[in-house]
């Protein structure tokens, strides 16, 4: 995250009253759609225009090309963010479809695909509906606090969770948070407790990676951090357990002062991890003014430094499934089924920016930006060109019924 409130601590709060929402949210005829993070609950936007002024249904793959005379200008870009951001939101969970022609299995030689999975909020439904083309999922599962201790911040039972992929052949890379920003990173007798819990960690619950997304730290936390994931891989690897780390967004080595960005090394994180998780969205989001989610030209500039910085094969490209609702008190999220959902019920006003190469919409006073599979698409086709190690989906859930026939056509082809 860059700038703005830190929300993590309400996390486990949040996700237990989710999965009240989730029970209730089956028994209501509203579009159910969901997200599950930290502090607040964005409902599915209203808008008295929007029943005013009904519209024909509108297919959202067939949608996007043709709406030329509704094109605006890109916004300016403030500082970029990263997940922390929309974690903030807890969103219904989302209908699932299955992939229309799912490959048999993941293969080493395909792009990799890793799925954020958030207990309660869909991620077991599209896990199992779409495990084909999924490699490894990473359930937002433990937090290590301030005495280096690692302990759950998520509801559910994560046995269950692990002996759901792997029935399905699928891998279990936990993530992991800091809760205590960065203590353990500057303090070196706390840093080799965490190790040592979080290795543990792994080891005893059976998981073949960890996903390790420290934020709210900043530049003078750089090197702390490349110790913590280069001591954490060199006890996994050994193993055959992988380290990944989910890093800020860069286009440079030199980045303002208080851009929390600068805390990731990303040559240093690359040579002591074996795959580097690029967060690339939140490009536009609160308290920051309305604009692209992650536009593709931005999302190009970063992953153009991060080839720099490491070898390509290690960059896992970061793919949102959320938007924002600018209009909204609190400004809350909206999963890109949900944003399809409100668009099919009409009365909105689509369109599409030919710049950032993502959809937006209006609806009354609603002013919203998403990422949907249309948007993915060029992105998955920058992962093919520059022969990325794959994507990462933040997260399993909040897709579009469109996501996952659009990886098996622009991913995996």
């Amino acid at each position: 995250m860059q700038g703005g409130v830190h929300l993590r601590t309400a996390l486990t709060v949040a996700i237990s009253s989710a999965l009240t929402l989730v029970a209730a949210a089956a028994l209501s005829s509203a579009h159910p759609t969901a997200r599950v993070a930290t502090a607040r609950v964005a409902t599915a936007p209203k808008s008295s225009a929007a029943a005013a002024v009904p519209g024909p249904a509108i297919e959202p793959r067939a949608a996007h090309p043709h709406v030329a005379a509704l094109r605006r200008p890109t916004a300016s870009v403030p500082q970029p963010r990263t997940k922390t951001a929309h974690r903030a939101s807890t969103i219904l969970s989302a209908p699932v479809v299955a992939s229309a022609a799912p490959v048999a299995a993941a293969d080493a030689a395909r792009p990799f695909v890793l799925g954020y999975y958030l207990p309660g909020s869909g991620s077991a439904e599209s896990l199992s509906a779409h495990y084909a083309d999924i490699s490894a999922i990473a359930p937002l599962w433990f937090g290590i606090h301030a005495d280096g201790s690692v302990q759950h911040r998520s509801g559910g039972n994560l046995a269950s969770i692990v002996d759901q992929a792997h029935s399905l052949g699928r891998k279990v890379f936990v993530l992991v948070t800091n809760m205590a920003q960065d203590r353990i990173l500057v303090n070196p007798g706390l840093r080799q407790t965490a190790v040592r819990n979080l290795v543990n960690t792994v080891l005893e619950n059976h998981l073949d990676g960890v996903n390790i997304d420290f934020e709210s730290i900043d530049g003078t936390d750089a090197q702390g951090l490349v110790d913590f994931v280069s001591v954490v891989h060199a006890q996994l690897a050994p193993r055959g357990i992988l380290t990944t780390v989910a890093v800020g967004p860069r286009t440079s080595s030199q980045l303002p002062v208080g851009d929390q960005s600068d805390a990731y090394d990303y040559a240093a994180l690359g040579r002591v991890s074996d795959y580097v998780v690029l967060m690339t969205y939140d490009e536009h989001c609160p308290p920051g003014g309305a604009g692209p989610i992650a536009a593709l030209p931005w999302v190009t500039n970063v992953v153009n430094y991060a080839r720099t910085q490491m070898p390509a094969s290690k960059i896992l490209l970061g793919i949102a499934a959320y938007g924002y609702d600018w209009s909204q008190p609190g400004i809350p999220t909206v999963t890109a089924s949900q944003a399809i959902s409100q668009i099919n019920a009409g009365g909105v006003q689509l369109g599409w920016s030919n710049t950032a190469e993502e959809p937006y919409y209006t609806s009354g006073s609603h002013d919203v930006w998403f990422e949907d599979s249309y948007s993915a698409a060029p992105k998955f086709r920058l992962v093919r060109q520059d022969h990325l190690g794959g994507i990462a989906l933040w997260y399993l859930g909040a897709e579009d019924s469109q996501f996952w026939p659009t990886v098996q056509a622009d991913l995996f082809r």
